[in-house]
């Protein structure tokens, strides 16, 4: 979900300006795609620190329930990777 929707906010704010090769239109979809993706950042990141916060104390031996915040963390980072390979192939042309 955190994937989808990272990428999601990409395609839909960020993707087409990086195609048109205008600068003038690039500059606003690209700080309105970060003010979105901040804001993401911080709502997962405030999910994930409640969630270990929650359930901290009653986890059992194994280490599996902490893989729910992992999964969330890295799914909002990978479509980053993506996006900043983007916006170097526009800085290329």
């Amino acid at each position: 979900m955190a994937f989808a929707l990272q990428y999601g906010l990409y395609h839909r704010l960020l993707r087409s300006a990086l195609r048109g090769h205008d600068l003038e239109g690039v500059r606003p979809a690209l700080k309105r795609w970060m003010k979105f993706a901040i804001v993401w950042q911080v709502l997962v990141l405030v999910a994930c620190a409640i969630y270990l916060f929650v359930l901290g104390p009653r986890h059992g031996s194994s280490l599996a329930w902490i893989s729910p915040a992992v999964g969330a963390i890295f799914g909002t980072a990978l479509p980053l990777q993506f996006v900043v390979g983007a916006i170097l192939r526009f800085a290329r042309t």
